[in-house]
């Protein structure tokens, strides 16, 4: 058709538009700006790779820093939960030399949980590389990400990779990409965005499409030479740098993290903190500083502006603070982050089975408070308040994935702790005072035989359906919902039940809009719970197979008020876990062996999403 007809040949003249934009400025130099004492530093450029979850920002940076000359081949993924789950769950510095010019890289993580560091990490970047999937397209946190980009006013390149899947459909991806750009409210000068096409995996890019990749990923360095802005330096100004995230090294304590706005600092020398305009002044002497190297720290004595930098010296720190000349104090804005959404309790572990485990380190009060307002210092997403009974903590968080992943990483520390089912936050609409609870946008990607299972849970659970599209694998559909936050806490582990594990979901917080004051059941089934205390035994296990499914085995160790199973039928089921068969001086007939199936096997993340309002979960470091 005409319309076909005239997108091919827009997309054809933005192809050869960007093609050309693969050559490097002259020799290093600094170019005078019109206001006077400011320069841009030509040597130097920031940028953030920003991204929906799986769409390959790890990767991507591995690749540049391999193919930049790391010798070591090290993922920016370091981190232990980060390797186990596959995601990026911490934004991480590091910085690459090509031709010269270093660039400096921020990965941020993907899911939507932890947007609070996409929103924190773009401040020290001048420009964004927007990853799309080139099967999948835009997701929810890619609209997110892209969002929180054009509040900054920054630069966006768009980078479709993954182009190497079979699956892949370029065109289609951009397509979609621009059409976000411009329902995001993006001006023409934006929505003109340059494109590049890549495999960080196989480390190939091209800006001429596809079916055109070059032998390494020079194009994408290049275009960002070209395209990236060069950081703007007042060389009169005092110092000034925006606090974006903490690190912690045993030897030299809490080392802060930013990009140099204005001034320079250097070892030995006297700086102060502020926390916004007014703020007192908090002063300390830097102790050892370092810029970033691929991905690592390099020791240096000195860092100037337009540079992104981390030092020590100062223990009364936290993010959003600005680091200051104390002679001429000029505070920037504190970082501000989106609300949360989610919150559950953190208390003592008060069960009978509580601090027997050789591995339970720490399980007082005093220790559980002090390490959840370390994590509040270095999350801005998370917020922590007394809880409702004595020795408990009210956690605020993005979603029940970051709070899992904080119970993780303190049982791995040797926590032990109990806590409550998610709960979701209401708020005070500042218009008309009405409750008003989050939504969130879901997009599932199913098989088209499972399509009906999909809709009918989301149905029973008050979403609405917004949108239906063919997958990029053959017989597969997209359906957007729009659905409140409280219904949907257990539904990813409910469609991976329903659709054997076929269905992938993801969300992302969309809006709020008023609390109808309705309850909605996590689970239509009830849990089995113990009414003696000791260990499980085969004979009642084996008897009430019929009646649902265990979490215990035999021989484990019980107590009066444990949830041991889930039971078929709505209603709790109570039952004697340690009654034995009672032992007679009749012979047994001889019969074959009975066999009982193993436990069920629950994570975190799946009992987060299985419990119910009246439950409570033991995180210790060997057991849940």
């Amino acid at each position: 058709t005409a319309a076909a007809a005239a997108a091919a040949a827009s997309r054809n003249r933005r192809r050869q538009g960007r093609g050309s934009s693969a050559r490097l400025p002259g020799p290093l130099r600094v170019t005078t700006l019109d206001r006077q004492g400011v320069i841009e530093r030509e040597d130097i450029r920031n940028i953030a790779i920003i991204a929906h979850v799986d769409h390959g920002k790890t990767t991507l940076t591995d690749a540049l820093m391999k193919q930049c000359g790391m010798e070591k081949t090290a993922s920016m993924d370091s981190n232990q939960l980060e390797q186990e789950r596959g995601i990026t769950i911490l934004a991480k510095n590091a910085a690459v030399k090509y031709k010269g010019i270093k660039i400096n890289i921020v990965d941020t993580p993907g899911h939507a949980d932890f947007g609070g560091e996409v929103e924190r990490i773009l401040n020290m970047a001048d420009a964004c590389l927007l990853l799309v999937d080139a099967a999948e397209g835009p997701m929810p946190q890619t609209k997110f990400v892209l969002r929180q980009a054009l509040k900054l006013n920054r630069k966006v390149i768009v980078c479709i990779n993954k182009v190497d899947k079979p699956t892949s459909r370029c065109d289609w991806v951009l397509d979609t990409t621009f059409d976000l750009f411009a329902s995001l409210g993006a001006d023409d000068e934006t929505c003109d965005f340059p494109v590049i096409y890549a495999s960080g995996f196989n480390g190939v890019a091209s800006v001429d499409g596809p079916d055109k990749l070059s032998e390494d990923l020079k194009p994408l360095l290049d275009t960002i030479l070209k395209e990236c802005p060069k950081p703007k330096v007042d060389m009169e100004a005092p110092l000034q740098m925006l606090v974006t995230n903490l690190d912690y090294d045993d030897y030299v304590g809490r080392i802060c993290i930013g990009r140099i706005t204005s001034g320079s600092v250097k070892v030995g020398q006297e700086v102060g903190f502020m926390y916004g305009e007014g703020a007192p002044v908090r002063k300390s002497t830097v102790t050892k500083l370092w810029h970033f190297n691929n991905n690592e720290k390099e020791a240096v004595d000195e860092v100037t502006g337009g540079d992104i930098c981390c030092f020590a010296g100062v223990d009364d720190v936290s993010i959003g603070d600005t680091v200051v000349d104390p002679r001429d104090t000029r505070p920037m804005p504190p970082i501000v982050v989106e609300e949360p959404t989610v919150a559950m309790e953190f208390g003592v572990n008060k069960s009978p089975l509580a601090a027997q485990l050789k591995e339970s380190t720490k399980v007082t009060a005093p220790q559980i408070k002090a390490r959840l307002e370390k994590e509040c210092l270095t999350n801005l997403a998370l917020r922590m308040e007394p809880g409702s009974v004595a020795e408990t903590f009210k956690v605020k968080g993005r979603g029940t994935l970051q709070l899992g992943v904080l119970m993780e990483n303190m049982r791995r520390e040797g926590f032990e702790i109990m806590v409550s089912a998610p709960e979701v936050l209401l708020r005070k609409c500042p218009e008309t005072g009405v409750n008003q609870e989050p939504y969130e946008e879901v997009v599932v990607d199913v098989p088209t035989e499972y399509q009906g299972v999909i809709m009918e849970e989301m149905q029973a659970k008050g979403g609405m359906m917004k949108n239906m599209e063919a997958g990029a694998v053959e017989n597969t559909q997209v359906l957007t919902f729009e659905i409140p936050t409280r219904a949907l806490i257990g539904m990813q582990g409910k469609f991976m039940q329903r659709t054997s594990g076929t269905s992938v979901m993801t969300s992302q917080f969309s809006h709020w809009a008023e609390y109808d004051g309705s309850n909605t059941k996590i689970r239509d089934k009830g849990s089995i719970v113990s009414t003696a205390d000791g260990k499980a035994t085969f004979y009642t296990i084996l008897n009430m197979q019929a009646r649902g499914k265990f979490f215990v085995d035999p021989a484990e160790e019980c107590y009066a008020g444990q949830v041991v199973g889930l039971h078929n039928k709505e209603p709790d089921l109570t039952i004697n876990v340690t009654k034995e068969k009672n032992v007679t001086n009749v012979r047994a007939q001889g019969k074959t062996a009975e066999t009982i199936p193993p436990k069920v096997q629950m994570t975190i993340d799946d009992w987060l999403g299985h419990m119910d309002t009246d439950e409570v979960l033991e995180v210790t470091p060997v057991q849940l």
